[in-house]
């Protein structure tokens, strides 16, 4: 908004509507789904895990209920959402970056050059 534009709601768009519905549904979807593939990936690595024996899984994770491993996965299935979040957080920066809008509008002041000044004390 410029300095002498009339501040009213009729300039502004409609709240909501500056996301397209789609993404959305894109968002919710990989809400859903990331914990999902999380979980997923982590039973794989213990799989793997137990085959070539990577990492030893230390006594203090052995849960007393009935699936020993319990713990295990609960951690790992955080780190993988955690890694997973990141992986999509960076893909959409790349992706916002080369189609996204561009830095500056056409109401835009061009950023300054300043280099500093000597000041007298």
């Amino acid at each position: 908004m410029g300095k002498y534009d009339n501040y009213s709601s009729q300039n502004r768009p409609a709240r909501g509507t500056l996301t397209h519905p789609i993404w959305r549904g894109v968002g919710f979807g990989l809400a859903i789904l990331t914990p999902v593939i999380a979980y997923s990936a982590a039973l794989i690595l213990i799989d793997a895990n137990a085959q070539n024996g990577w990492v030893a899984i230390p006594r203090d994770l052995i849960a007393p209920t009935g699936d020993p491993l319990l713990y295990v996965k609960i951690i790992l299935t955080l780190v993988m959402v955690f890694l997973l979040y990141l992986i999509f957080s960076f893909i959409t920066f790349i992706l916002y970056g080369i189609f996204g809008p561009p830095r500056y509008g056409p109401k835009d002041v061009p950023p300054t050059s300043y280099r500093g000044g000597k000041y007298r004390r």
